[in-house]
């Protein structure tokens, strides 16, 4: 039972994230925000934190344009709060991060970056269960959003999401899940938004049906639809996406999920219809203090950026572990390499390759305060002449954070 309910959480994790490829990069800060402890009933959590880093290109120009002219030292200060009922067969949450960026120099960059978000989670029996969630951020530049197919620039942009799914068990071997998921993209006006930042909306189902050939395996089916709307493009337009997919826990630490199957695209008067191989595989480890996760995905997506449709490969490790066997001494590393290929062939639809790595080493001096530093690192290349732009930012935080149980 315990090796049927690990792959069971391997399941609904990567039914999960194949249901929202499109979310907010974690802002630098709030990874050091203390573990947050649950009671039973309602817990609130109030969070304050402080930091200061120096960032080698706030304006987001592209590479040998004003070099050592753009960097700046950045302030932050960044409130949030979070409200959660823990009951035994419900949880409800509601949280809110905000954090001020105060430059020393480029003071008309100052804004906040604000998130918020609802979620509620029920168990109606031992079969049943279904969730429902909402998600809103105001991000001060691009480079923030996790998506392919967005040129990095300076530009303010606003994300939606909501989503709601059931998950139902048959019985001990048999296993299906749907969601459906609306989100939201949009940029704030600007001489250079206006040319080159669209946003949009999709509106997407995904349906998984996984069968336990033993405590070890499950295999089945993933079913992705797609409807995309760009802001700018005459016709909206449709992906399907039909993947066999396995789930196998190898140990008791490492666990192997993957798929492989075929994407389709719809045409429109810009793209022909496409078809192409989609595939997924991602090898995670647990055990201890420790999680490593490392992950390669292939398919179809939405250009928010410059419109239609882009051909998307990408990559992903992150690690996280004590140091030194110290509990109080962690270490935090990332990293996502996404290569997009507008699949039109037209002369303002341009490729993008994207890296971005994180790394922090942190100290829990005390349960509820932690101080970190970080180095941070964004890049990205059109391929072409003047196309490449990097960011750079290092510096330190520290967060406190302290959970009250509500009587």
């Amino acid at each position: 039972m315990m090796r049927h309910a690990r792959l069971t959480l391997a399941f609904g994790v990567f039914a999960a994230a194949i249901v929202s490829p499109l979310h907010a990069q974690e802002r630098l800060g709030t990874l050091a925000a203390a573990d947050q402890q649950r009671f039973p009933g309602w817990t609130f959590t109030p969070t304050f934190g402080f930091g200061e880093m120096y960032d080698d290109n706030v304006v987001l120009f592209g590479a040998r344009s004003a070099e050592g002219e753009t960097n700046d030292y950045v302030a932050s200060y960044f409130p949030g709060a979070d409200l959660q009922y823990t009951g035994r067969h419900t949880s409800l949450g509601m949280r809110y991060t905000g954090s001020f960026l105060d430059y020393k120099t480029f003071s008309t960059l100052n804004r906040w970056d604000q998130r918020g978000g609802l979620e509620l989670k029920r168990e109606e029996s031992a079969h049943l269960k279904w969730f429902a969630d909402a998600h809103a951020a105001a991000l001060p530049s691009t480079d923030l959003i996790e998506l392919g197919g967005i040129p990095f620039r300076q530009t303010g942009a606003q994300t939606y999401e909501t989503r709601g799914g059931v998950d139902y068990i048959f019985d001990a071997r048999n296993q299906f899940s749907t969601a459906l998921r609306y989100q939201d993209i949009s940029f704030d006006r600007s001489a250079i938004g206006d040319d080159i930042l669209r946003g949009g909306h999709i509106l997407e189902s995904t349906s998984s049906y996984r069968h336990r050939l033993s405590e070890r395996t499950a295999v089945g089916a993933d079913y992705t639809y797609s409807h995309v709307d760009v802001v700018g493009d005459i016709t909206p337009f449709d992906i399907h996406s039909v993947m066999a997919a396995a789930d196998m826990e190898l140990s008791p630490a490492w666990t192997l999920s993957g798929g492989a199957g075929v994407v389709l695209l719809q045409g429109t008067e810009f793209t022909p219809a496409h078809n192409a191989p989609t595939g997924r595989v991602s090898l995670d480890r647990r055990r201890g203090g420790t999680t490593f996760h490392v992950g390669y995905l292939r398919s179809y997506i939405p250009s928010f950026g410059l419109g239609g449709t882009s051909s998307n490969q990408e990559v992903g490790v992150a690690f996280r572990s004590p140091l030194f066997n110290n509990r109080r001494l962690y270490t935090v590393q990332s990293g996502v390499f996404r290569d997009d290929t507008p699949l039109a062939e037209l002369a303002f639809q341009l490729p993008f390759r994207s890296l971005r790595t994180y790394s922090t080493i942190g100290w829990e001096f005390d349960r509820w305060v932690r101080i970190e530093g970080f180095y941070a690192r964004v890049q990205q290349t059109t391929l072409r002449a003047g196309g490449q732009v990097y960011r750079n930012q290092v510096g330190f935080q520290i967060v406190t954070s302290k959970p009250v149980r509500i009587q």
